[in-house]
């Protein structure tokens, strides 16, 4: 062999062996190191009841064993929550993991404290909070809609009508227009409540609007009530229109047939399918009976609502907006009406609470699984407010009304604790009170004892 050709050779496999170590340290700078610091941690996370401390041990990276060392938590549901342990585990971490049903709080401590683990690279992810996981398929639901109120201030004339309709069905729309201008549509809404011999018990008597009603209906059909509601109340506010030309080419036998062009009984309206009966049927010749009230004059009444969003300690939105609404007599300046709400975001993602994100696009009053902490259903409360105000009561002098303060004996008579949401309430009634002052349309009302 010549030594040219013999250096060449020599040449070549000095470089093959350069490459192939050049590759392999590539290799080693490159492949993907563990998530978090080696070695055994102890980290916390608060829980319904106390601090939960867990014992983790990680190895080259990645979660190898998690035990709890301490709680206070009730033990059952503990022991509950302790099943997101191997998944946590597999997972090598808390993402992706949603809590356990029926102990939502103790598993939040437990995804919290995971989340305080020492990572390689330094770094410590803000917490968010989990909802428990869905029982109904919930995280495959794929409609949108909106219910959040308008933030601020809403005031003028206002209509109402409500008749039953098709087998009983109770249909509602509510108008405010501009107390200047009364062609002018501020507010348009429509609800409709389930007819009391409904064939599912759960939905008799109970209102769609902002109930788990639309999450029932959007899965069995594609398609939710509200989603027409919100579309009709869209067109109205933006063409300040509440009447509507009869379709000539109407044909009741097609009414079911979304197909087809001549399905409905009205023009100029674009339903979204899933409703078309209740728009047609009740939210137009409602709609049309204010018209007529509009174009005879002014509404004896007047209508107030206050809408802010419900914020935490640090100013952040909670996922919950407080609604109040007013309407007062402008001849007696009484209180003839009035509703206050707690509307939950649009979005789980929204809500901070993961025991509430089960909720969102709903609201406490018309959710039928909702659950007040202050251990009395939300609606009997705010029922109860209604009828105070109603009968002459202050906005201000609460005390009486359930859930206003802690009460009674679990083990005797049952008790209720003081709901949050009286506070939420006297604030946005502050607002309103003070504006109707301002106004001269409602009055003097009794402020609460000091």
């Amino acid at each position: 062999m010549m030594k040219t050709e013999l250096h060449f050779k020599k040449s070549l496999l000095v470089s093959a062996v350069a490459l192939a170590t050049f590759a392999l340290a590539g290799c080693a700078t490159t492949a993907p190191q563990g998530k978090y610091v080696d070695g055994v941690h102890h980290v916390s996370g608060k829980g319904k009841k106390s601090e939960i401390t867990l014992e983790v041990k990680v190895e080259q990276g990645n979660i190898t064993q998690v035990k709890t060392l301490s709680h206070k938590e009730t033990e059952s549901l503990y022991l509950n929550a302790e099943r997101l342990l191997p998944e946590i585990v597999s997972h090598n971490g808390h993402e992706g993991i949603d809590a356990i049903s029926g102990a939502t709080y103790s598993s939040n401590g437990i995804l919290k404290a995971i989340n305080d683990l020492p990572r390689v690279d330094g770094t410590k992810p803000e917490y968010q909070s989990v909802g428990a996981r869905s029982q109904s398929g919930d995280d495959d639901f794929k409609l949108k809609w909106s219910i959040q109120p308008r933030l601020g201030m809403v005031k003028g004339d206002y209509y109402f009508e409500e008749a039953r309709f098709r087998q009983g069905h109770m249909g509602s729309m509510l108008v405010v227009v501009d107390s200047n201008n009364l062609q002018d549509v501020i507010l348009a809404e429509f609800n409709e409540s389930g007819r009391p011999n409904y064939y599912t018990r759960l939905y008799q008597n109970v209102p769609k609007r902002m109930s788990e009603y639309n999450f029932s209906m959007g899965k069995k059909k594609g398609t939710a009530w509200v989603q027409s509601a919100l579309t009709m109340e869209k067109l109205m506010m933006e063409k300040d229109q509440l009447t509507f030309e009869l379709n000539p080419n109407y044909d009741p036998k097609l009414g079911n047939q979304l197909t087809e062009p001549n399905r409905l009984k009205y023009q100029g309206i674009d339903i979204v399918a899933g409703a078309s009966n209740s728009i047609q049927q009740s939210m137009i010749p409602l709609t049309a009976k204010i018209h007529n009230r509009i174009q005879a004059g002014a509404s004896d009444a007047l209508f107030y609502q206050q809408a802010e969003k419900i914020l935490d300690e640090k100013g952040r939105w909670t996922g919950v907006t407080a609604m109040l609404r007013l309407v007062v007599d402008k001849n007696s300046h009484k209180i003839t009406h009035a509703h206050y709400d707690e509307i939950f975001a649009d979005e789980k993602k929204d809500i901070q609470d993961a025991s509430l994100k089960a909720f969102y696009r709903q609201s406490k009053y018309d959710s039928i699984n909702y659950v007040e902490p202050a251990r009395i259903g939300f609606n009997v409360m705010i029922d109860a407010l209604s009828l105070h105000l109603k009968e002459g009561g202050s906005l201000f002098n609460i005390n009486d009304l359930p859930a206003a303060g802690d009460t009674g004996s679990y083990a005797q008579t049952g008790f209720t604790k003081r709901s949050d949401a009286w506070d939420n309430y006297l604030r946005l009634a502050d607002v309103l009170y003070k504006q109707m002052r301002a106004d001269g349309v409602i009055n003097e009302h009794a402020l609460p004892a000091q």
